[in-house]
């Protein structure tokens, strides 16, 4: 969960990997290959969050992809992982006004 100070209009800008603790049993857990989660311990993304009349974007920018998801808080979404693996989301939603 991202928290920040500004309600949920501080989520959107580009925020800039700092920690994967955990991401790789993470992505284990989820099925996430040995040669896909090895290839991701080095990359470094660049998350930029936006929002256009309701719709946000996550877009997950990295020397290796480029991904881009859009969804509406509370609504359930068809989404595409890095590995190529269609999933449904079941949605995004703001906890109170500093999460996400």
């Amino acid at each position: 969960m991202a928290e920040c100070g500004g309600g949920v209009e501080a989520l959107k800008g580009s925020w800039d990997y700092v920690d994967g603790e955990n991401f790789d049993a993470y992505m284990k857990e989820i099925g996430v290959g040995m040669i896909m989660r090895m290839t991701a311990k080095g990359v470094k993304p660049r998350l930029i969050i936006s929002e256009n009349n309701g719709t946000w974007t996550l877009r997950t920018e990295s020397s290796i992809k480029t991904l881009s998801s859009d969804f509406v808080p509370g609504v359930e979404f068809d989404e595409t992982t890095a590995d190529g693996r269609h999933v449904k989301v079941s949605s995004y939603s703001f906890v109170g006004q500093s999460s996400l």
